[in-house]
């Protein structure tokens, strides 16, 4: 990733222009529409650890170097390497208004058999079933400018993990928040030498169980752990949707009967009417977002990211087994979707 920018004791400022394609329920204190510096650093530390954890032999290893990166209040790290500023652009409202109301989707655990793609993506903490939106959110078309000065050596695979899988604010694991990265300063190089430069993220799948974090991409015999919907929208809501059923299918093929652990709990935590005594949250390992093209089209990814669940909260499980309910989920979402590469986000 070339950057064509001056230097500034070793550091490098790199100028983005971001545009919101889905819903972005950025917050503060009050959960209302805020734009946030400390959110997009969190999300600049997360794909650091996915585009660099793969080199440190232990968690405690990753931990000290990413706290030398960015800082930390718990040691002598000293202050973050990586600054971080974002400030509105054109067309950023914020809004609370409801969404176009969709067809429902099949969901044969629920009531009724059906749920509102949207809000199952969503879930209680955005949008209440009755009382609709809960919190302000900003619109889709809205930009915001993203400035990050830091060492271009430590962050080069970052960025453009960021620029691929983008997705901010609350629920974007699951497709809320999807971002577009619009290079004003940064990103030279074309998709395909972009993509290059990552393959030593991309990790053989029966590789990645050693650690219960992440810290690689994965790929199997059929490539990347990338799949994108199988025809692309004029809408970003229809797209949702899409993504909303192909999720509820994938999660459906993994049994949940009875109590207890199952097999469905490797795909995030908590799960409604199934709950484990003393288990904690535990964010799942696939990533929804959507882009959208020069052409105006809308199109759904889910991105894998495998690792190992948490020890803590499964310590029984072995990595085999675990790689063994994975890969139905990699059948299924190969029968509902096709896979994708690098090239087509970068």
């Amino acid at each position: 990733m070339a950057i064509n920018i001056s230097r500034f004791h070793g550091r490098e400022r790199i100028e983005l222009d971001c545009e919101i394609i889905t819903p972005m329920f950025m917050g503060g204190s009050d959960q209302n529409a805020e734009l946030r510096a400390a959110s997009i650093k969190g999300l600049l530390r997360y794909w650091w650890r996915v585009s660099s954890g793969w080199q440190f032999h232990s968690d405690t290893e990753m931990y000290s170097a990413e706290a030398k990166l960015f800082g930390s209040p718990d040691d002598n790290s000293g202050r973050s390497r990586v600054i971080v500023e974002v400030v509105p652009g054109t067309g950023l409202t914020a809004d609370k208004s409801g969404f176009r109301k969709l067809e429902n989707i099949k969901h044969p655990e629920v009531n009724n058999g059906r749920v509102d793609p949207l809000n199952y993506l969503a879930g209680m903490g955005l949008i209440h079933f009755r009382k609709g939106i809960l919190h302000s959110y900003f619109s889709p078309g809205g930009h915001f400018e993203l400035t990050i000065t830091a060492p271009p050596e430590d962050v080069r695979k970052m960025l453009l993990l960021f620029k691929a899988f983008a997705a901010a604010g609350s629920r974007s694991r699951n497709g809320w928040g999807s971002l577009n990265i619009l290079a004003k300063k940064g990103f030279s190089e074309s998709p395909e030498s972009s993509a290059a430069s990552l393959q030593t993220t991309i990790k053989p799948f029966t590789e990645t169980f050693s650690c219960d974090y992440p810290h690689c991409l994965g790929a199997d015999a059929k490539g990347l752990l990338l799949w994108q919907t199988q025809v692309a929208t004029e809408n970003w809501e229809d797209c949702l949707r899409m993504l909303a059923d192909t999720y509820v299918k994938t999660r459906l093929s993994l049994q949940i009967a009875g109590r207890g652990k199952q097999e469905r709990h490797l795909l995030g935590y908590p799960v409604t009417n199934h709950s484990v005594p003393k288990w904690n949250r535990h964010a799942s390992a696939l990533r929804l977002l959507v882009k959208k093209s020069g052409a105006g089209l809308y199109r759904g990814y889910i991105l894998h990211i495998p690792h190992l669940f948490s020890k803590e909260m499964w310590a029984e499980l072995s990595a085999e087994r675990q790689k063994d309910i994975w890969r139905k989920v990699h059948t299924k979402l190969d029968d509902l979707m096709s896979r994708a590469t690098l090239e087509v986000l970068l």
